[in-house]
């Protein structure tokens, strides 16, 4: 069972291979699969899924008013536990059903008019970028695309790309805070307080930090952040965390109006009303954060990090490969990406399946072009090497 972990070495943890194994034990993965594909979405372990399974069947057998009183109050405990993580307060997170969804809660919310300027680089993903590209057609707005540097060389190269992009109409700007293409992690504190230099809108793409990194959004600044509990997390699916820096949430009209929502709900609360929401599913995001905090989100980006340094060290060695994931830890998280430019991705990428039975992602074409690796706390280091083996096997 999950209490086991508390048992074993603490301090020591992200060290300790014997530890991880343990971890590892905690989730329903295949035995013959090398799963590296956090990015995209994470196996619960089996304390989450046995307490949405628990949940769930409850619902079911009692869907009486009665019986669903119980959830607000367990809402509230598990808003008040997420807060904690993310070092904000329980009235500045929305439950949502995924990252997607807080980022156009921001993009749909925010009072812009005709002319008015947004920044965004080219490797946001498409919630965080066609999504302004949609509402710039329907209102006038200028979307601005910056250009992301690959692999990225220094904080101040994100820095002044950005910079160089401000004009006295920029209104937002909004960027990945780990990128799903390259890896490449832009230095958040310093944008926020670029933004608040120039009075903007700052919103982080969480997808790939939460639960991935020892956020504290607090320390970061950002205006708004949002992330997924299926992907880094290792929580359930169509689940979410929306962040609103708390003077700010007045100025964020919601998405979405229906019976339960007023004007008087408390802080971020009035950005979740979506109808009826699936209880227990939301409840299980309680089970989530419990996990992570039985590791220790310290613990969690310690062995993550140490992982895809693994893998990096490994695969910057075989000939022909390109590393385009920065190895600087200020530079890069958890997202791995390296291109065989002398292979096409396709093959590559089912040849690894098909021989090796490697479950990663890839991208054909473009200045993201590779295979991307994303690990986390279910790998092993074994598994690392591996899959570094696999690839040069691959390259010839």
């Amino acid at each position: 069972m999950v209490q086991s972990i508390q048992a074993a070495p603490g301090i020591a943890a992200p060290e300790n291979e014997d530890y991880w194994r343990m971890v590892k034990r905690q989730f329903p993965l295949d035995d013959n699969l090398i799963y590296l594909n956090a990015a995209n979405v994470c196996p619960a372990s089996r304390g989450v899924l046995d307490r949405h399974a628990e949940l769930l069947r409850d619902f079911q057998a009692n869907p009486s008013f009665q019986n669903r009183e119980k959830y607000d109050p367990l809402a509230e405990r598990c808003r008040k536990k997420w807060a904690s993580m993310l070092g904000v307060t329980a009235d500045e997170i929305a439950f949502v059903r995924n990252t997607s969804e807080g980022a156009n809660t921001i993009v749909r919310g925010v009072d812009l008019k005709a002319g008015d300027e947004i920044i965004v680089t080219a490797h946001n993903h498409p919630s965080n970028l066609d999504s302004w590209k949609v509402r710039a057609k329907r209102d006038g707005l200028v979307v601005k695309v910056v250009a992301v540097p690959v692999p990225a060389t220094s904080k101040q190269q994100l820095l002044d790309g950005l910079q160089q992009a401000i004009t006295p109409r920029t209104r937002v700007i909004t960027v990945s805070h780990v990128t799903n293409t390259t890896g490449v992690m832009y230095p958040a504190k310093e944008i926020a307080g670029i933004a608040r230099r120039h009075n903007l809108w700052m919103h982080l793409d969480g997808a790939q930090t939460l639960g991935a990194l020892d956020v504290n959004l607090r320390e970061i600044g950002c205006d708004s952040y949002a992330g997924s509990a299926h992907k880094w997390p290792m929580g359930p699916l169509e689940a979410g965390v929306l962040y609103v820096r708390a003077d700010r949430i007045p100025q964020v009209w919601p998405a979405i109006v229906t019976a339960g929502w007023s004007d008087n709900l408390v802080g971020a609360r009035k950005l979740e009303v979506f109808g009826q929401r699936d209880n227990p599913r939301l409840v299980a995001l309680e089970a989530t954060v419990d996990f992570l905090q039985l590791v220790g989100m310290r613990h969690v980006e310690a062995r993550m990090r140490a992982l895809a340094q693994r893998a990096m060290r490994g695969l910057v060695e075989i000939p022909g490969a390109k590393l385009k994931t920065s190895m600087e830890p200020g530079l890069s998280g958890g997202v791995v990406k390296v291109d065989l430019p002398a292979k096409e991705m396709k093959p590559a990428y089912d040849a690894l399946w098909q021989r090796h039975r490697i479950s990663i992602a890839n991208t054909a074409s473009g200045d993201s072009r590779g295979l991307r690796i994303s690990a986390h706390i279910y790998n092993t280091m074994e598994e690392m090497d591996r899959t570094v083996a696999a690839v040069r096997e691959i390259a010839g």
